[in-house]
Formats: structure tokens, C-alpha cells, sequence
């Protein structure tokens, strides 16, 4: 079975620990797309250090794929900003394929130098989103959204307001995300099929 690494939030915790940490839920929606899933570790050491031990950390697991997961906006921690980005180069040099779920995505635009903007009403809700050819309801957790689509990529859906709520690589494997496919009770059969797509 192919390996899917995932990228941790951070936190600290109350008694003043740096904790790494992922959403059980978002295991279990990799495993049951068919893959295993493993927790890509952060080393709070000096950025060169940190990034030096990250990539060997890759080359030992040799993994098919990465998943950066959703959390705290860009920023926060810059060892997570700093490994996230190392992971998005480290995953186009090697052609593996990447998946963005909410900051994933946000991450991903950043990468490719597209800016965020503040958005009302995308907290803790469910909201429509639509393409040309479909619209459903999605789960919502942000405040902030892409400020225009990365170059080369497109638009696949689209909040009722306007805001980029997915998009894709036309020239490499890389989709994102705002909304959150682990969240859902009952995984979505649209989700399972776009992801195993993406990894397949």
C-alpha cells in the first residue's frame, strides 16, 4: 500500500510544550481510501537544521504522496510555514503528488505567490459551492481564501459569493481544498474518488 505523509498542526499545550498533532478523522479518511497514512514530524531546531533532518526524515520513508492538513493560518508558527513549503518543493522535484485541505491550501497559493484575503462567514458553517457543471454543500473553517487562482492552475468550485474554494495543477498532481473531507460523519464518495484520483 502506498504511503501518504501528512503535515501536523502545532500548538502549545498548557504546559508550555510545542506539540505536533493531526486530526484522527483525517487518518481515518486516508486509510479508507486505501492508503496509510503517517504523521510528517516537525524539528524545532534552527531552520537549515530543521529542514537538513526533514529531508532525510523523507528519504528514509520514501513516501508516495503528501497531504498538508488544515490549523492555524500561515504565520503562526514559522517552523510549520517553513517545513510545509520545504514539503511542496521537496514533493514538485520528486513529482509526488500533493492534496491541500484548508491551510494545505492556502499554503499551496502562497507557495506559487498568490496572496490571502479576509472572507465573512466561511467559520464553522456549511455553505454551497458550484462549477460549471455541479453544486453541493461543503463544510466551512476559514477566514481567509486565495486572492486569485496560482498560475497554471484552475478553478474547480467556487463559493455562492466567489471565493476559490478548490483548485487544480494543470501541469503537475496538486488539488486543494478549503473545505474538509475528514469532518464529515460519513466521508463523502466525491472526496474519496478526487483524492484517490489525485494519489492514484
Amino acid at each position: 500500500m502506498k504511503i501518504i505523509g501528512v503535515s501536523q498542526r502545532l500548538g502549545i499545550s498548557k504546559f508550555g510544550e510545542l506539540r505536533a498533532q493531526v486530526d484522527t478523522r483525517l487518518l481515518n479518511f486516508i486509510s479508507k481510501c486505501g492508503y496509510v497514512p503517517v504523521p510528517i514530524p516537525y524539528y524545532d531546531l534552527p531552520k537549515k537544521t530543521s529542514l537538513i533532518k526533514l529531508s532525510i526524515w523523507l528519504r528514509r520513508i520514501k513516501l508516495s504522496g503528501i497531504v498538508l492538513s488544515g490549523g492555524e493560518d500561515i504565520g503562526k508558527y514559522k517552523l510549520r510555514d517553513n517545513s510545509e513549503k520545504f514539503l511542496i518543493n521537496y514533493s514538485i522535484k520528486r513529482r509526488m503528488p500533493i492534496f491541500g485541505i484548508c491551510r494545505g491550501m492556502q499554503v499551496i497559493g502562497s507557495y506559487f505567490k498568490v496572496k490571502l484575503k479576509p472572507v465573512k462567514n466561511h467559520v464553522n458553517t456549511l455553505h454551497t459551492v458550484c462549477s460549471n457543471k455541479r453544486r453541493f454543500k461543503v463544510n466551512s473553517y476559514h477566514n481567509l481564501s486565495l486572492k486569485k487562482c496560482p498560475k497554471n492552475f484552475s478553478i474547480e468550485f467556487r463559493s455562492l459569493d466567489g471565493n476559490i474554494e478548490s483548485i487544480q495543477s494543470r501541469t503537475k498532481k496538486i488539488y486543494a481544498c478549503m473545505w474538509h473531507p475528514e469532518r464529515y460523519k460519513d466521508f463523502k464518495r466525491f472526496d474519496i474518488i478526487k483524492f484517490k484520483k489525485v494519489f492514484y
